[in-house]
């Protein structure tokens, strides 16, 4: 892999963007540092991911892995190449995968990845590995392509995977991060990766090689948790109408409610928003005609503070005529049989009842 000399000396300037679109100021060329929000707050903001936004991931830096660019590079693209594996249901649309794992069933992936490629700018090759490593659900093999050919190569399937054109990675730096190296990788991975990089966090301060972006974004409620805290250290907002590549318990249920003619109807990730000056919320799944949610909840909701705040945004669902089900993730990862029949008596019941509004 090549490694880019840093650039010397040039001057940062800064500009402001929009409080509700904070990366249309922001260039897609090149490597723009922002400040102004805390990484939770840009997180939050683009949970769901707005209509024109690109693909925006969120990679958080361990100062222990970017001790040397050729490192740095190969964590972030390791795990954004996971990511492109995970998406290939979204992007891999013309590939009906009903769960097999045998030989066939990867050939008929792969067949189906180079296809589309040859219609599009993906590399038949690449994406048709892709496709096999979700199929086999084994990870890819990193030495079969060059690393410019897989961070432009995941960069490109994350944003069709969102029905999206571009991708853009905001790094996200600690205090005690090595800026040299930092800056070096953020430099490789926007011109070899074909995607926007914007630093941004504590450590990102003394990249002054860079121009500085200030973002004004809202604050975050106190007891949300944001895609940071629940997928690290590469971290996405769900794409609207699926389950989360990154959650097993959400495409655990999928598929356990996928094989169910009363399921129907059924919305993934969806947005929600209480009031005509209420906040949107993104929910888990969602039955809107029937008004039941179903919320699957990691080790993050049993703190105290964020129980009492599940338990004050049910209440207002509630109050708006909703049914919320709350599963843990162990409860819907070892017995999704259960989860799926609760699920069921609450469904029926609405609809036995008709408009519950």
């Amino acid at each position: 892999m090549d490694h880019p000399s840093d650039q010397q000396g040039v001057p940062s300037t800064s500009t402001t963007t929009d409080v509700d679109r904070w990366w249309s100021g922001l260039p897609l060329d090149r490597v723009a540092r922002i400040h102004g929000a805390s990484a939770r707050e840009l997180a939050d903001s683009v949970d769901p991911l707005p209509a024109d936004a690109p693909a925006i991931n969120f990679y958080t830096v361990d100062p222990a892995s970017a001790t040397r660019t050729v490192d740095l590079v190969e964590a972030i693209v390791a795990e954004l190449e996971s990511a492109a594996v995970a998406s290939v249901p979204l992007w891999l649309t013309e590939f009906d995968h009903h769960g097999g794992a045998s030989t066939l069933d990867r050939r008929a992936a792969r067949a189906a990845a180079v296809r589309l490629a040859a219609d599009t700018a993906h590399f038949g090759p690449y994406v048709g590995s892709l496709a096999e490593s979700c199929i086999a659900q084994r990870p890819m093999r990193r030495d079969a392509f060059t690393m410019e050919t897989r961070a432009a190569g995941s960069a490109r399937v994350l944003a069709a995977a969102s029905q999206r054109t571009t991708t853009a990675l905001v790094l996200v730096l600690p205090t005690d991060v090595d800026v040299a190296v930092a800056g070096t990788a953020a430099e490789w991975l926007c011109s070899h990766g074909e995607m926007a990089v914007w630093p941004t966090g504590a450590g990102a301060s003394g990249m002054d090689r860079f121009p500085s972006v200030r973002v004004r974004v809202p604050a975050v409620p106190q007891g949300v948790d944001t895609v940071l805290e629940r997928f690290r250290p590469l971290s996405y907002p769900p794409i609207a109408g699926h389950p989360h590549p990154a959650s097993d318990p959400e495409k655990r249920l999928y598929r356990a409610l996928d094989v169910h003619e009363w399921a129907a109807g059924r919305e993934h990730n969806r947005s929600i928003r209480l009031g005509e000056l209420g906040r949107p919320f993104t929910v888990d799944v969602l039955w809107r005609t029937e008004r039941v949610i179903v919320e699957i909840d990691g080790n993050e909701h049993r703190a105290a503070e964020r129980f009492a705040e599940d338990r004050v945004r049910d209440n207002r669902l509630q109050t708006e005529g909703y049914m919320v089900l709350r599963f843990t993730n162990a409860q819907v990862i070892d017995d999704p049989h259960r989860a799926v029949a609760t699920i069921r008596e609450a469904v029926s019941r609405r609809r036995s009842k008709g408009d519950p509004r």
